[in-house]
């Protein structure tokens, strides 16, 4: 029994500065979709900005510039935010009230 699967792909847009494959959100392909379907009118190009997940680089592209590309998208890590650090103990000390 052979199994064959069909490659994966995705629509993206390609990133200004590394040139790398950046996934298009659902919403704004569906805005390209619904652009191409509407017929006698002139085809606008609507404007989003997405930010690259390899170099973190932040850039306007519009609906025109999205491709689709083989293989899967590159996941956007998540950043944590820092523990608060305290300069000084605060084990003994009340607030000071304004003045």
């Amino acid at each position: 029994m052979k199994i064959e699967t069909q490659p994966q792909t995705f629509r993206g847009v390609v990133c200004l500065h590394c040139k790398g494959a950046i996934p298009v959100p659902a919403i704004v392909g569906s805005l390209q979709s619904s652009e191409t379907d509407a017929e006698g009118m002139e085809a606008r190009s609507q404007v989003f900005n997405l930010r690259c997940p390899s170099c973190q680089k932040e850039k306007p592209y519009r609906t025109k510039e999205i491709v689709t590309f083989e293989g899967t998208p590159q996941t956007i890590p998540t950043f944590e935010s820092p523990a608060p650090k305290r300069w000084f103990s605060q084990d003994g000390l009340s607030r000071a009230a304004k003045a």
